[in-house]
């Protein structure tokens, strides 16, 4: 079994935003990205809430994704919150970088 909490902190434990507040992407933090994804797509409620999730991401950047997913998780309630924000949103920040390369 995967520890998808441990690759989160991983990912958010690299140093990925900017002094200016501006966020890049290493080549090991997509990497972990896409790994994440594939573990919560596993999960019914992140599939049963996918397009909700697609249609979240339809104008926003990978970078704009991942400092909502920041700024959801430092605001959120509970741990529970905290955790699901992750959980959903890093899927969305794969799809959108998936998008870029392409």
């Amino acid at each position: 079994m995967c520890d998808i909490d441990g690759m989160i902190e991983k990912l958010l434990d690299m140093d990925i935003v900017g002094q200016s507040n501006s966020v890049v992407f290493t080549d090991e933090a997509e990497r972990l990205i896409h790994e994440i994804s594939e573990e919560c797509m596993k999960s019914s409620i992140i599939v049963e809430y996918k397009d909700r999730m697609d249609e979240y991401g339809k104008e926003l950047s990978a970078e704009d994704v991942y400092m909502d997913m920041l700024n959801k998780i430092v605001d959120a309630p509970t741990a529970i919150y905290m955790k699901m924000s992750a959980r959903m949103l890093i899927p969305v920040i794969s799809m959108k970088l998936k998008e870029k390369e392409n």
